[in-house]
């Protein structure tokens, strides 16, 4: 009996093609955001497997331009962050993955399992066990993120692709923010998909720290150089549209922090810190309205974040070991309104519950002190990896590495200085970014056996 495999497969490609051309052609008519929406996922879902390292990249591109181009509601990065991992589980299941010893001996992997099974134990407490449900499926696949990064980069060539497809995503928001400042929010500041400029500030901030690395790394590379120190300027100014208090200081966490742990490029570094901090005194000294002015001085300008940390504070006070519940702040919030101390912004409570602007007092609030001790201890080994990865790399000769591991920690410390002013534990770029410390750690690790090895009397005589 003979089996025509191959003609097969080959009508199969173009038949899915256009029965899927042909279903986003119905679907423009009906519904083009959600048309568009489908075609980007096809084209992500082919690229990913075919070349995850790709679909890694493309997922660090929409990162940025979900949070600060505007996109009409859609939520495309959460949609490309589930076929990412559907498409890694594809190849493991096809055993077509290649792994390596997950996350050597750090435990950073029993920490995740443990964050995330915690929160959905949670449920069995909470007011609200639809919601704590709800915010565990956020969890878990920003959780996933570290054995699809951990999979798809897997040498130093990977890995600057990844970190230039960030780069990239942070000038296209960057850009897009500098031309088209109309769409902002109601108070005139750029706003990104969300309507939210503080997740807009801190998506830049990040930029600006990667940039700045990839510019003084890339020696070699001038083309690549170049468009690096302009993405510099290019990122900060956008970052000053947002108006974001909690971006200029996650701005003022990377420029101080870049000085301490640039390492041999401190000099050059403390200059650009410098001239960073001359940019910021003449943009919002001479350039920037008034408005946005009063906004940066004023300590709350009636957005009701002081209302929203007390009340959530309550909270803590009320439950300080187990938490309300996971995905249960806003809901749960109104509960703690009516007790000692003034409240002036009660309608943030009551009419619009709000998130509880504060990454660590929200986690604090839902999952108590064991959820934030695992969130806090997640954080920890993520830095001490980065770090580790920064020095195993010089330890190899490696500079470029060793450069650009400093910019991901530096770009890490500027989002977790942010995330004081907002609450992103569910921010796909926060994810991504703590992903990516194990997985350098790992390169580093290999290319300093590849040397030992090398060097040892025992490899020479092999050869």
């Amino acid at each position: 009996m003979t089996v025509y495999a191959g003609p097969i497969s080959n009508r199969l490609l173009p038949l899915a093609i256009a029965g899927s051309a042909l279903l986003v052609g119905a679907l423009a008519g009906y519904e083009p955001r959600l048309a568009l929406g489908l075609a980007i996922g096809l084209v992500f879902v082919g690229v990913t497997l075919t070349n995850l390292t790709a679909g890694v990249c493309m997922f660090a591109v929409f990162t940025f331009i979900d949070e600060a181009v505007p996109s009409g509601g859609l939520p495309l990065t959460r949609l490309l962050g589930v076929l990412l991992i559907l498409s890694w589980l594809a190849q493991v299941t096809a055993g077509e993955s290649r792994g390596r010893k997950l996350f050597e001996s750090n435990g950073m992997l029993f920490l995740i399992l443990l964050f995330v099974f915690w929160a959905a134990f949670s449920a069995l407490w909470a007011a609200d066990s639809g919601e704590a449900i709800g915010a565990v499926t956020r969890y878990a696949p920003n959780a996933l993120l570290f054995l699809v990064v951990y999979a798809a980069v897997r040498t130093r060539s990977q890995a600057m692709w990844v970190i230039g497809a960030l780069l990239t995503g942070a000038l296209i928001a960057a850009f897009y923010g500098v031309i088209s400042p109309t769409e902002a929010d109601a108070g005139g500041r750029l706003s990104g998909s969300v309507g939210n400029a503080n997740e807009a500030g801190a998506a830049l901030a990040v930029g600006v720290a990667l940039a700045g690395g990839l510019a003084v790394a890339l020696r070699g590379h001038p083309a690549l150089q170049l468009a690096s120190v302009v993405g510099v300027p290019l990122c900060m100014l956008a970052l000053f549209l947002t108006v974001s208090r909690g971006g200029i200081v996650a701005l003022v966490a990377i420029l101080v922090a870049g000085v301490f742990i640039a390492g041999p490029r401190r000099g050059t570094v403390l200059g650009a810190a410098v001239l960073g901090a001359v940019m910021a005194v003449v943009y919002f000294g001479s350039f920037a309205g008034e408005q946005a002015r009063e906004h940066l001085l004023q300590s709350d300008n009636g957005t009701g974040r002081t209302d929203i940390w007390k009340v959530g504070w309550r909270m803590v006070e009320a439950n300080p070991v187990a938490g309300v519940g996971a995905g249960n702040f806003q809901s749960s919030s109104v509960h703690y309104l009516l007790e000692p101390g003034a409240i002036e912004r009660a309608d943030f409570i009551v009419d619009e519950p709000k998130v509880a602007h504060n990454t660590y007092l929200g986690v604090l609030a839902e999952l108590g002190v064991v959820g934030l001790a695992l969130f806090l201890a997640i954080l920890g080994a993520v830095l001490a990896s980065l770090w580790r990865a920064a020095k195993a790399f010089g330890a190899s000769g490696d500079r470029e590495m060793d450069m650009l591991s400093r910019a991901v920690l530096i770009a890490l410390i500027g989002f977790l200085t942010a995330a004081f002013f907002g609450s992103r534990e569910y921010s796909n770029q926060f994810w991504l970014l703590l992903a990516l410390g194990p997985a350098l750690l790992g390169i580093a690790r290999a290319q300093l056996d590849r040397l030992g090895e090398a060097a040892s009397p025992a490899a020479t005589s092999e050869f």
